[in-house]
C-alpha cells in the first residue's frame, strides 16, 4: 500500500472513532488536515510532483539574482505578480530554501481548506474523500499558484455567505494576482443572486444550448482580445466523462433536492457546480478549461454531502429516500478508486514518495 492510500485509510479509521460525518467536528478535521499535511507538505519537493520540481523551483532559484526593482519592472497585472514578490520574499526570508518555502505554502493550502470544511461541510469525512476523489489534492502537488489561488477563494466564500462585497473583492483581486485566470470567478457574487430555481435554471439552460450550438463562435469571440489571428476548432465530442458526472450531480440536486434561498450554502455550491459545468464543456480544445472550471468546481467538496445529507431540511421526505442513503457509500466508493488510479498512474509524478528528510 502506497503512502497516499495508507493517508487515506487512517483519515477513515479516524472518522469511524470519531464521528467523522458530524459536522463542525473540529478534532477530527484538525487531525485528517495535520495526516494530510504530513504527505502533501513534507514530501521531497525535489523528486516528488511535476511542477515542483521543474518550472517554479527554476523561477524561485531565480530570485538570487534578481532585484526587487526588476521584479516589479518585469511585472504586469496578468503575470502572477504577487506570486512572484512571495517567492522573492520567501527566498530572502528562507535563505534560498525551496523545501521551507513549499512546506510553508503547502500548511496555508490546508490550514485554509481544513477551515472551509469546518464552517461549510455537512459532512467532514465525504468532503476529504471528495478532495481526494475528484483530483484537488494531488493537485496541489503540481499547481502552486492556482492551488494557492483556490485557497484564497474559498475565503472569498466566506464574504459572499456574508454578502460583503468590498471583502469579496479583496479576496478574488489578490488570487488573480497569484494566477491571473482566477480572475473568472469575479461574477460569482451577482450570480448566486439570481433564485436557485428559476432564474438561475433559466441561465443555465440558455448557456448549455449556446455553448452546444456556438461553441466554437463564442470561444474565438473572446480569444479576439487576446491574440491577432488565431482560431480555436473543438472536438465533434462535445461530453466528456467529467461533464456527464458533473452534469449528473446538478441534475440530481434538482431532482432530489432542489435548492431553496433558505439554505444558502448549498443552493449557492450547487449554482457553483453548475457553472463549473459550464466552462468545462469547453475542455474538448484544451485542458486549460478544466483548470479554470476547478475554480467553480472545488465548492463540490461540500456541495455533494449537502445532497445526501439526511438532516437538511425538505418537503419531499428524502431521509427514506434510497438514493440519499446509498449515495454516499456509491460516490464515496468510486472517489477512493479514482484516488487510487491517480496516485498509481506512472505520469503522475507522485511516485515513489519520499519525505524530504529521508
Amino acid at each position: 500500500m502506497n503512502i497516499y492510500m495508507i493517508m487515506a485509510a487512517a483519515v477513515l479509521l479516524l472518522a469511524l472513532f470519531m464521528r467523522g460525518d458530524i459536522p463542525h467536528n473540529k478534532k477530527y478535521i484538525i487531525l485528517s488536515c495535520v495526516i494530510m499535511f504530513v504527505v502533501y507538505g513534507l514530501k521531497d519537493t525535489y523528486t516528488v510532483g511535476i511542477d515542483n520540481t521543474s518550472s517554479y523551483l527554476h523561477q524561485f532559484q531565480r530570485m538570487e539574482t534578481t532585484t526587487w526593482a526588476q521584479l516589479w519592472e518585469e511585472s504586469d497585472l496578468n503575470d502572477n505578480v504577487v506570486w512572484k514578490l512571495i517567492a522573492k520574499l520567501g527566498f530572502e526570508l528562507l535563505d534560498g530554501d525551496y523545501q521551507l518555502f513549499i512546506s510553508l505554502i503547502s500548511a496555508f493550502v490546508m490550514l485554509v481548506f481544513g477551515r472551509f470544511v469546518y464552517r461549510y461541510s455537512s459532512s467532514p469525512v465525504q468532503s476529504f474523500v471528495y478532495y481526494w476523489g475528484l483530483w484537488f489534492f494531488t493537485f496541489n502537488f503540481s499547481a502552486l499558484k492556482q492551488s494557492i489561488a483556490m485557497a484564497l477563494l474559498m475565503l472569498a466564500f466566506d464574504a459572499i455567505m456574508e454578502r460583503r462585497v468590498f471583502r469579496y473583492l479583496l479576496w478574488v483581486t489578490l488570487a488573480m494576482l497569484f494566477h491571473f485566470p482566477a480572475a473568472i470567478f469575479f461574477p460569482a457574487y451577482w450570480i448566486v443572486k439570481l433564485n436557485p430555481m428559476r432564474g438561475f435554471l433559466v441561465l443555465l439552460g440558455g448557456a448549455m444550448l449556446a455553448i452546444y450550438f456556438w461553441r466554437d463562435q463564442i470561444l474565438n469571440f473572446i480569444v479576439q482580445f487576446y491574440y491577432e489571428d488565431y482560431s480555436f476548432e473543438g472536438e465533434d465530442r462535445f461530453l466528456t466523462g467529467k461533464v456527464i458526472v458533473m452534469m449528473a450531480l446538478v441534475f440530481t440536486a434538482f431532482v432530489l433536492r432542489p435548492p431553496t434561498k433558505e439554505h444558502r450554502v448549498y443552493a449557492t455550491s450547487m449554482q457553483f457546480v453548475a457553472i463549473a459545468t459550464l466552462i468545462q464543456l469547453f475542455s474538448v480544445y484544451n485542458n486549460v478549461f478544466e483548470r479554470l472550471a476547478d475554480y467553480y468546481f472545488q465548492f463540490s467538496v461540500i456541495f455533494v454531502p449537502f445532497l445526501f445529507d439526511r438532516r437538511l431540511p425538505d418537503k419531499r421526505n428524502l431521509e427514506k429516500s434510497m438514493a440519499i442513503a446509498l449515495g454516499p457509500y456509491v460516490l464515496g466508493v468510486l472517489c477512493l478508486y479514482r484516488f487510487y488510479d491517480i496516485v498509481t498512474r506512472p505520469t503522475s509524478g507522485l511516485l515513489p514518495y519520499q519525505f524530504f528528510f529521508q
